[in-house]
């Protein structure tokens, strides 16, 4: 087996150091990133089963690593992160053979592994919801799925309070020179932090598009940040003016929290419920509870009033819709398009064509995709949703019901 492996992983190499890119059409090159894409995945997998294996021998000891993750990093010179993440994963599995099965066959990737292993380590009866779901979910919506698994699985109030217990914000310098930034909070801390953020960084967004500058959203966030302490820096020294002086607070900052009326009313969620901030992750209702009242927060109630039923037949979007269509689309409704920066609200049908500002006729798309459905004859296709029902006993993995699933069609003579 070893030999034939071997032989295999030469052969490949060798094909692929022959490649002659600069020659392969457009075609080619798009069947050459699926190929490349296979063989990734088909390495990777081995490499993390294999990882396992050495932990189970204790192969790695002997080799002066003071841990299997440091032996990993040495051996096939990754980060150290990365190899952290590898064993954790490969101890995930040895209790999910599924998703093993699922890695190795080359129908789940490393990064989707990761995430079914997070949530049906804690709760065993979702394994199979959370491998189906990945076959038509993007990886975020399937972190999102996770991340409500691992939620319900857990006493909320004593998970709250080990993730503030382990709270922290470090700063380093790189060899580069770069100044970076790592920190850990609580859902509802760190909501708080990016619902600051928002409004700077679309701010900076329009700010550079209206330049002609197109630079990724993580650049636009670094400015927002830069932004934010040049405002904290600025109230502070202004504050010293007198007793005058206003009190700096947050007019900008919001918060969509969502959350079934069942558990607001209780204090608490059971199974299938929902109490998350929309874009960050799950927190326990007391949390949720605390911020009632406060300017920042906009309070999605699901089950409660129908807001399907706020249509208006002018252009101008209610500001109640308005708040429904942004936490229902955190992102670019076109499949596959994880843009969630200076994202613009579109009539599905075209308001000159009797479209109604409605939730069902409303739709958030980027910059490029609103102008190619608005000027080059694209489509939304509304395709029906699907719902995961858990067994009996099982935990249900949540969807929203008034969340819809889009097919992008291009138009009909551009093949």
């Amino acid at each position: 087996m070893f030999d034939r492996l071997n032989q295999l992983a030469t052969e490949i190499q060798t094909c692929i150091s022959s490649i002659e890119v600069d020659c392969i059409d457009a075609a080619g090159a798009r069947g050459l990133v699926e190929i490349a894409e296979r063989v990734r995945r088909a390495g990777d997998s081995l490499r993390t089963v294999a990882v396992g294996q050495v932990e189970r021998t204790n192969a790695w000891k002997g080799e002066g690593a003071k841990s299997l993750s440091e032996w990993l990093s040495s051996e096939t010179d990754c980060a150290q992160y990365e190899a952290q993440s590898v064993v954790l994963l490969a101890n995930q599995l040895q209790h999910l053979p599924v998703t093993q099965a699922a890695l190795l066959s080359g129908d789940l990737s490393g990064t989707q592994a990761v995430e079914v292993a997070r949530g049906a380590i804690v709760a065993p009866n979702t394994e199979t919801q959370l491998l189906n779901l990945s076959k038509h979910a993007t990886v975020r919506d399937l972190r999102d799925a996770t991340s409500r698994v691992v939620a319900a699985a857990a006493d909320e109030a004593e998970r709250h309070r080990q993730v503030h217990k382990s709270r922290y914000l470090k700063s380093w310098t790189d060899l580069d020179g770069s100044f970076n930034l790592k920190a850990r909070m609580t859902v509802a801390n760190g909501a708080l932090v990016m619902a600051a953020l928002k409004p700077l960084q679309d701010e900076v967004f329009k700010a550079a598009r209206k330049s002609g500058a197109h630079e990724r959203p993580e650049a636009y966030a670094a400015d927002a940040l830069m932004a934010l302490c040049e405002k904290a820096s600025n109230a502070a020294s202004g504050s010293k003016s007198g007793a005058n002086a206003k009190k700096v607070g947050r007019p900008n900052a919001v918060m969509n929290i969502r959350i079934d009326i069942d558990a607001l009313k209780r204090g608490h969620t059971e199974n299938g419920e929902i109490c998350e901030i929309a874009g960050v992750g799950p927190i326990p209702v007391a949390t949720a509870t605390e911020y009632l009242g406060e300017a920042f927060l906009k309070l999605l109630v699901l089950d409660g009033t129908d807001i399907k039923t706020v249509a208006h037949m002018g252009r101008a979007i209610p500001a109640p819709l308005r708040t429904a269509v942004e936490e229902r689309d955190r992102k670019c409704q076109v499949p596959k398009c994880d843009m969630s920066v200076g994202l613009e609200i579109d009539h599905i049908k075209p308001f000159s064509e009797g479209g109604p500002a409605s939730l069902e006729n409303l739709v958030r798309l980027c910059k490029r995709h609103h102008l190619q459905k608005t000027h080059d004859g694209y489509r939304l296709i509304k395709i029906k949703p699907q719902r995961l029902e858990a067994p009996p006993d099982g935990v249900r993995i949540t969807t929203n019901d008034s969340t819809p699933t889009w097919a992008w069609r291009a138009p009909p003579d551009s093949g």
